[in-house]
């Protein structure tokens, strides 16, 4: 049976600047450390952090980054009742390697699933960073009936004919790029923004001493994941086969962030997406560098919009139990038609085109319609002859 493995205590939240040693524990802590045994019976490790009853989120992170990253994301995900699931995908942190040959991003999306079935998970969200966003794309492709609201990506990687900046790749022998050196030089050149200092200008999630020890002892543990890092280069170079599914065929809305001064991903690789796949939203920052991950602004927009995104869900699940055959006094077949020309055309064209931002106002306003509407259709019913 496939089952969570793990040690000690949960994760803490400061209330003040953490020593080292506080560092050393949270990393070192139970849902930091998690391993979870598949089917196949290969390990692969996660963290959990945020609300322990939060809505859950999958969040993929870039280019061999392992689990510790999602510290940063502790207290936002706490504030907006999230619960951040975070695997190591195979070569990373504990997670058992595979081989660069056989591994997709697809298969990716079967350790998602299993997982999510294995804590019983019905419905969950997504979210990925630079390389992440591949696998979460992938999860948007075949786990599609389980996702709640939009797919949220930053500094997404796209296929590489439209990454512009890094063609030159694909001229370097496969066993060169494959060597421990090689990719250990791509892996910091790729990864170097999120180790990036804090500017005023630039707000990061963590203050700034907190920012520097915790990113201290990340850059000691993913010294220890360049066989994971190697993988996903492969994975995002595409050299041993392409990626298996295109993001045009991702039919879920898709919310991309992207920064101005992105060192990797080219503004045409973004505009690409946002004007070839089905649903689309792209949001530039001014001056945002590749490592978006690290930035309370962009991250506070993501949790929020994944947080109205699951209200917007229990509020439509609940008004569609309110709204059962014997309340309304219709026969069956009338009792569908109802629901279907008022209920799917008017509050999902209500949901569909109000900002997402402003779920408070659009909760309000659908259940106040819907009241209304509720009255007349029994009213109508009691005395069809004032109508």
């Amino acid at each position: 049976m496939s089952r969570r493995m793990s040690e000690t205590a949960s994760v803490k939240s400061f209330d003040s600047i953490p020593t080292m040693a506080d560092v050393e524990a949270t990393l070192g802590c139970v849902d930091m450390n998690q391993r979870y045994e598949l089917f196949s019976g290969r390990l692969v490790s996660f963290a959990e952090v945020g609300h322990p009853c939060g809505h859950p989120v999958f969040c993929f992170l870039g280019l061999g980054c392992m689990r510790y990253y999602s510290i940063i994301l502790e207290d936002l995900a706490f504030k907006h009742s999230l619960r951040i699931y975070c695997i190591d995908r195979p070569g990373v942190g504990m997670s058992q390697p595979a081989e660069p040959e056989s591994w997709t991003p697809l298969r990716m999306a079967e350790i998602v699933e299993e997982m999510a079935n294995g804590f019983n998970i019905q419905k969950f969200s997504v979210m990925g960073h630079s390389c992440g966003a591949i696998y979460a794309m992938a999860c948007a492709l075949r786990l599609k009936t389980r996702i709640v609201g939009t797919v949220w990506l930053m500094s997404p990687w796209v296929h590489l004919t439209l990454a512009k900046r890094m063609k030159w790749i694909k001229h370097v022998p496969t066993t060169l790029l494959k060597s421990q050196s090689t990719a250990g030089l791509l892996y910091k050149s790729l990864s170097v923004a999120a180790k990036e200092p804090p500017s005023r200008s630039d707000p990061n999630i963590l203050n700034y001493d907190r920012e520097k020890l915790i990113k201290a002892m990340l850059q000691d543990n993913m010294a220890e994941s360049l066989e994971g890092a190697n993988n996903d280069l492969m994975v995002c170079l595409e050299l041993y086969h392409s990626f298996g599914f295109s993001y045009k065929d991702v039919t879920l809305p898709v919310h991309v962030f992207w920064g101005t001064k992105d060192a990797v991903i080219s503004r045409e690789a973004v505009d690409w997406m946002e004007q070839r796949l089905p649903q689309c939203t792209l949001s530039v920052i001014e001056g945002g560098t590749h490592g978006l991950l690290w930035r309370a602004d962009v991250v506070s927009q993501i949790f929020k919009g994944i947080a109205s995104s699951w209200k917007l869900a229990e509020f439509e699940r609940s008004l569609s139990q309110r709204w059962s055959i014997k309340q309304l006094g219709l026969n069956k077949h009338q009792s569908k038609n109802y629901r279907d020309s008022t209920y799917s055309t008017g509050l999902q064209q209500a949901i569909q085109t109000s900002n997402i931002y402003d779920t408070q106002q659009t909760l309000y306003q659908s259940q106040h319609d819907t009241q209304q509407t509720l009255y007349q259709s029994q009213q109508i019913f009691e005395d069809p002859d004032r109508f």
